[in-house]
């Protein structure tokens, strides 16, 4: 009996060792809220971090996604490393806010953390900064905030000249502080179009998300034409003479010329010529840009007759006429003269 009753103290005392592991212990070291945060934030992605958990009887954390604090939520992701306390949620729509929750699950139960608002950010936004006639300056704004789940990797600026046109590469910018960018080569007085794509690493792949599109004219080579009010004066009348210059790099200043000989008093878009000389005056404007760019206009020839009574047209018909008169009087007075005698 003796024997028997040792057997059955020591069943006793193991059960209770036993039944005190299974549902004593773990009263202490059950499943334990963990504290969940935003980390980084893209277009398409959000990486999210929490405190790990406590629990000794660790089964997983499970995380859940929605579109609305209220839910309904879903589970997009879970593990069983306790010690993995960061992930990356991908394939997310840009400027959307979404809402998480992780779970901490155990054998024994569950511990829920707090509900965490987070958005992702807008596409990067691309401005004109300023043309030349050969290049276009872009600048830019990058909302992203990056993380090791998620790291930046480039920006790509591609150009593109007629609106229905391919788009090709014009560089691949590795530094993420970088957010300006010149594009030379150009041809003037003509228009592109501009955009960027940031590229980020996610898990096993990439995702890109481009930016709007802009449009630059780059600045027109400098160039000049003159017009006349008319090209035939008479002396002492004048003639209004407009210089329209276009392209280069504004202000202008204007030189005009007569005959090749400039004209002083005259440095404006405007001339008016006139003189009291008769004969025939070719007249052009050399036109200076702010860069020191120098072009000459057309030129245009411009006639001047006297005004006198005895230079005109008009005298000279007098004369014409007086002497054909005188001619018929001379006939007549010797066809009478000759009549007489017969």
């Amino acid at each position: 009996m003796k024997i028997i009753g040792k057997i059955t103290i020591a069943i006793l005392i193991l059960f209770a060792i036993i039944f005190s592991s299974i549902y004593i212990m773990p009263l202490g070291n059950a499943a334990t809220t963990v504290t969940l945060s935003s980390v980084a934030h893209t277009e398409t992605t959000i990486t999210l971090s929490w405190t790990e958990s406590q629990d000794r009887y660790f089964v997983n954390y499970t995380l859940y996604m929605g579109l609305n604090v209220n839910g309904p939520y879903q589970k997009i992701w879970s593990t069983t490393n306790k010690a993995q306390t960061s992930y990356a949620v991908t394939n997310l729509s840009y400027s959307t806010n979404y809402y998480f929750y992780i779970v901490d699950y155990d054998s024994f139960g569950s511990a829920r953390s707090n509900t965490l608002q987070a958005n992702t950010t807008s596409p990067p936004v691309l401005n004109v900064n300023s043309v030349t006639q050969t290049t276009v300056s872009l600048t830019w704004q990058d909302y992203n905030t990056y993380s090791s789940l998620v790291p930046f990797v480039s920006y790509t600026v591609e150009m593109k000249s007629l609106t229905g046109g391919n788009w090709s590469t014009v560089s691949i910018i590795n530094s993420i502080n970088s957010n300006s960018f010149t594009v030379t080569g150009l041809s003037p007085g003509s228009t592109y179009y501009f955009r960027i794509y940031d590229t980020v690493g996610i898990p096993n792949n990439l995702a890109i998300t481009y930016s709007n599109t802009v449009t630059a004219t780059t600045i027109p080579l400098l160039s000049v034409t003159i017009s006349s009010s008319t090209t035939n004066i008479m002396t002492g009348q004048s003639a209004d003479i407009k210089a329209l210059a276009n392209g280069g790099y504004p202000p202008y200043t204007y030189t005009w010329y007569v005959n090749g000989n400039p004209v002083s008093g005259f440095s404006g878009s405007e001339y008016v010529f006139n003189t009291t000389t008769p004969g025939t005056y070719t007249i052009y404007v050399a036109v200076r840009d702010s860069s020191g760019t120098t072009v000459n206009s057309n030129s245009i020839s411009i006639t001047v007759t006297s005004s006198s009574i005895f230079g005109s047209t008009t005298f000279l018909w007098i004369i014409i006429l007086v002497i054909i008169i005188l001619v018929i009087l001379v006939v007549l007075f010797l066809f009478r003269k000759g009549k007489k005698r017969w």
